[in-house]
């Protein structure tokens, strides 16, 4: 018997969530992208870490990272801005 656990929906990087998006990082921990991102460093993505607890901060992950949409929804919308649909 193997013990699971769902971290969130789809799998996709860090690159196709827009400023203030939540997701679901790959160890379950929330986080935000950050609405302002800082210029300077394209192949970064500036977000907030353990958003919406006591020990938020703010880091620098590559673009590629691997997240999760924290929603259904949310997966669906990013599905659909992958594929330019409106």
């Amino acid at each position: 018997m193997a013990l699971t656990s769902h971290l969130g929906y789809g799998r996709f990087q860090l690159a196709d969530f827009q400023p203030g998006e939540c997701f679901a990082r790959f160890d379950g921990t929330l986080a935000k992208v950050a609405e302002r991102q800082p210029p300077g460093r394209p192949d970064h993505v500036l977000v907030w870490h353990n958003h919406q607890t006591s020990n938020a901060e703010q880091l620098w992950l590559h673009r590629t990272a691997l997240a999760h949409a924290i929603s259904l929804e949310q997966a669906r919308r990013i599905a659909q801005r992958m594929k330019g649909e409106p």
